[in-house]
């Protein structure tokens, strides 16, 4: 007859985290924030501080200001009994994301709020808002959105729909990734047109896009309308420069290459259809006014060329956002 201890403690173990992830869904993340329209920056409660930064980004031919609002990279980690398998990834990634004491969903919801008392036209949000894809994370962001007074584009990251071991699998597209339906359009971007701008967002694809996404960023290219392009992994400039490689040298203690920070030579090198894709975003041709990214986890400014600007937005674990103005 088998031993049945091991299997008793084992269920013990399981259920202490099952309750724990439940305390911290129910108690980590409530909402007590209050708003402030005559400054964003201090809307929260001083336990939830937000920290925006202003951006101010001079375009050729813009008669009005535009205003855009930009997140990415909230890693929130909630788990229930519905996806069981992930509760011990869930807290350790929750623990790993938890900042100053303050849960990655509570700093969501401060800086939809600082997103609402802002002047933005629009709230654009780069990837990785949820750490994988699991109903309780999902819930609470789209509980959270509901507040959100103005149009929004969620693109994904590399994190938004894995599950477990599934990372850019064909069962974590055919089956996690239309969990985030509700958020996107069911294509790899998104695109939205303004009358002087032209937003337009893609979804991460281990590092690559996909060839619907070249075709449509054509089309929208030969509109000759300025565009803003959000894309979760930062491409590599152009201009021989290093700092964004020694900065990630720097934070990860790693060679960029080795832990495929950015997009280019020093990070990764992109496959035929993400070489086209950056081309065509950095050619003189190019109507790309600016290039939003997040994914390496701390802001950073930088010209792609010597007309192409990219802001790489702090993360949204941190409270950190950006506020633009285009004008």
């Amino acid at each position: 007859m088998l031993d049945k201890e091991p299997e008793i403690k084992r269920r013990t173990v399981l259920c202490f985290i099952c309750l724990l992830s439940v305390l911290i869904t129910i108690t980590g993340c409530a909402n007590n924030i209050s708003k402030n329209k005559e400054n964003p920056a201090e809307i929260s409660e001083p336990d939830i501080p937000v920290h925006i930064s202003r951006e101010v980004i001079d375009v050729e031919g813009l008669e009005e200001p535009f205003e855009i609002f930009f997140l990415a990279d909230s890693h929130i980690s909630l788990c229930d009994n519905r996806d069981m398998d992930l509760i011990s990834k869930a807290f350790q990634r929750s623990v790993l994301y938890k900042t100053d004491g303050i849960e990655a969903c509570d700093r969501f919801d401060a800086l939809i709020d600082a997103a609402n008392a802002s002047d933005s036209k629009i709230v654009l949000m780069g990837g990785d808002i949820i750490d994988s894809a699991m109903y309780a994370s999902i819930d609470r962001v789209r509980s959270t959105l509901s507040r959100l007074d103005k149009p929004y584009l969620y693109s994904m990251g590399n994190h938004d729909f894995e599950y477990g071991s599934e990372y850019f699998t064909e069962k974590a597209y055919n089956t996690y990734l239309p969990r985030l339906n509700e958020f996107r359009d069911g294509t790899e971007y998104q695109i939205r047109k303004f009358d002087k701008i032209t937003i337009f967002t893609v979804d991460d694809r281990n590092n690559r896009v996909a060839p619907e996404v070249l075709k449509a960023f054509k089309k929208v290219m030969s509109e000759g309308k300025p565009i803003v392009l959000v894309i979760h992994v930062p491409i590599e400039p152009v201009t021989g420069s290093t700092q964004l490689l020694k900065r990630c040298e720097e934070v990860y203690g790693l060679p960029a290459d080795k832990i495929r920070l950015f997009i280019g030579e020093n990070g990764c090198p992109p496959d035929s259809v993400t070489g086209e894709f950056i081309d065509l975003v950095l050619s003189d041709e190019s109507p790309v006014v600016l290039v939003l990214a997040g994914h390496i986890h701390f802001y950073h400014r930088e010209m792609l060329n010597d007309r192409t600007l990219q802001i790489v937005t702090g993360p949204a674990f941190a409270g950190q956002a950006l506020d633009i103005t285009l004008k």
